[in-house]
């Protein structure tokens, strides 16, 4: 992972250009930075945060301690569920409203209260590759990060499975619902063992790749796909997001002072 630096000394603090590149062309094309709903996403990522905090601030204090970290990493694989949702529902503002065979928002009447599933986006855009080339590529890119989280947040929501912390060395966890855990490798005993994944590596390495893509993927299709399409945008300034959790997302990362990208999208 590599991110620059710059000067900035607020180490609750970091970029966020795709806030940027949303509110430019909602003021260039809309006269209005909040055309494009953000609040959604943004209230998402900050509860994301927290339940990263919550995680990251257990893993290395004493077991007796640590009385809510299975909980903790549940709430984070739901939690990471919705932003990807908020995600979606963000793309889906910048697209065609009309578009045929694309969905709209589903939730409730408020629009900051709505969401678009994130993976029927992600098949919509496969299938409408020609229509948005920029779109498909990044959304493509996802795979490695997204199925897997797809697949524990149904397992918690769907299937009853409880993140059980082992004692191991680093902690490592696994999710076991009631029929068991599907993951297990045989012993030398002739017998088998649950396989675990260490809590900090999966807590920290799922967020770094969400950050990754909105901070350089998906940021750089919506400017690449407003470009194509002639979008007008009016560039007014740098956006960030504070709150709890993103100072020990940036040392643990070795992120010590992350760089506002001065961009001129006009």
């Amino acid at each position: 992972m590599k991110f620059p630096t710059s000067n900035i000394k607020n180490e609750n603090s970091l970029p966020m250009p795709l806030f940027g590149i949303l509110y430019s062309i909602g003021l260039g094309e809309h006269n209005s930075i909040h055309h494009y709903n953000t609040g959604s996403l943004f209230w998402s990522l900050a509860r994301l945060f927290s339940s990263y905090e919550r995680v990251m601030s257990a893993v290395h204090i004493s077991r007796e301690y640590q009385l809510y970290l299975e909980d903790d990493i549940e709430n984070f694989i739901i939690r990471f569920r919705i932003v990807l949702n908020d995600i979606a529902y963000v793309v889906r503002q910048v697209l065609p409203e009309n578009q045929r065979g694309l969905s709209g928002p589903k939730g409730a009447v408020h629009p900051k209260n709505r969401e678009v599933s994130f993976f029927k986006l992600k098949k919509y855009l496969a299938e409408q590759s020609e229509h948005f080339p920029e779109f498909t590529q990044v959304f493509s890119m996802t795979d490695s990060w997204t199925k897997k989280l797809r697949k524990d947040r149904d397992q918690v929501i769907h299937y009853k499975a409880k993140a059980l912390v082992f004692d191991t060395e680093p902690l490592s966890f696994a999710l076991i619902n009631a029929a068991g855990n599907e993951k297990q490798t045989p012993t030398l005993e002739g017998g088998s063992r649950v396989v675990t994944t260490p809590v900090e590596i999966f807590v920290n390495d799922q967020l770094v790749a969400m950050y990754e893509f909105l901070d350089e993927q998906l940021s750089l299709a919506i400017r690449n796909y407003a470009e194509r399409k002639n979008l007008k945008t009016q560039w007014i300034g740098n956006p960030s997001i504070q709150c709890i959790g993103i100072n020990t997302f940036r040392r643990h990362n070795g992120i010590s002072n992350p760089q506002v990208k001065q961009k001129n999208l006009e």
